[in-house]
């Protein structure tokens, strides 16, 4: 039976620095395939993008990666649930145990620990303590796994990081900064056909 992780981000927009999670997860780790499930437009986060072309965006990171022949797949069902609230660690969780006949791996960055007791439905720390975990450590942020009773966990260090977040790239499109060092070439084309972000 495959190990499989999933990643549950925004992907808005999916950068350089995401390819080099996914490849580097299925290099050194014993996960042998990662699921991408884009979160739906969060009534906590503004997404400043049309739910389509979000789509379009994540459609083109996955097919760059199958294109390199990484083991990955897309699953759409919480992006397009439509619920009212916010979608929870182990609403999904519990999706993919009853998907895939597994226990999944969440793929995090490393400084999400600081919050992940103040995650709804989190009843006996199970997300600390059950819940199986890759944390990619962010640079900057000091990890101290004893100060939080984390278990069945690992911890990620990536070489050569690319150091950006979507935000960052959002901004960086909205001043007309060139986003072509930290953006797949399709996906730049996408937003600018699309004259996407600038606002």
């Amino acid at each position: 039976m495959e190990n499989i992780a999933i990643y549950w981000w925004s992907f808005n927009p999916p950068t350089l620095w995401h390819i080099q999670v996914v490849k580097w997860v299925l290099e050194h780790t014993d996960i042998k395939k990662i699921i991408v499930a884009p979160s739906w437009d969060r009534l906590d986060k503004s997404h400043n993008i049309e739910h389509n072309n979000r789509k379009k965006l994540i459609e083109i990171f996955i097919k760059v990666l199958k294109e390199s022949w990484v083991n990955v797949d897309l699953d759409l069902y919480f992006f397009e649930w439509k619920n009212n609230g916010i979608t929870t660690t182990l609403q999904e969780e519990k999706y993919f145990k009853q998907k895939l006949w597994l226990e999944p791996t969440f793929i995090y960055w490393s400084d999400v620990v600081t919050h992940m007791h103040n995650w709804v439905w989190n009843d006996n720390k199970y997300i600390e303590k059950k819940l199986k975990k890759i944390f990619i450590n962010r640079p900057g942020y000091e990890f101290k796994p004893q100060n939080y009773s984390l278990d069945n966990y690992i911890l990620l260090d990536i070489p050569e990081l690319i150091q950006v977040s979507s935000s960052v790239a959002r901004e960086m499109i909205k001043n007309k900064q060139s986003v072509a060092d930290i953006l797949n070439p399709e996906i730049v084309k996408e937003i600018i056909n699309n004259n996407l972000y600038t606002k």
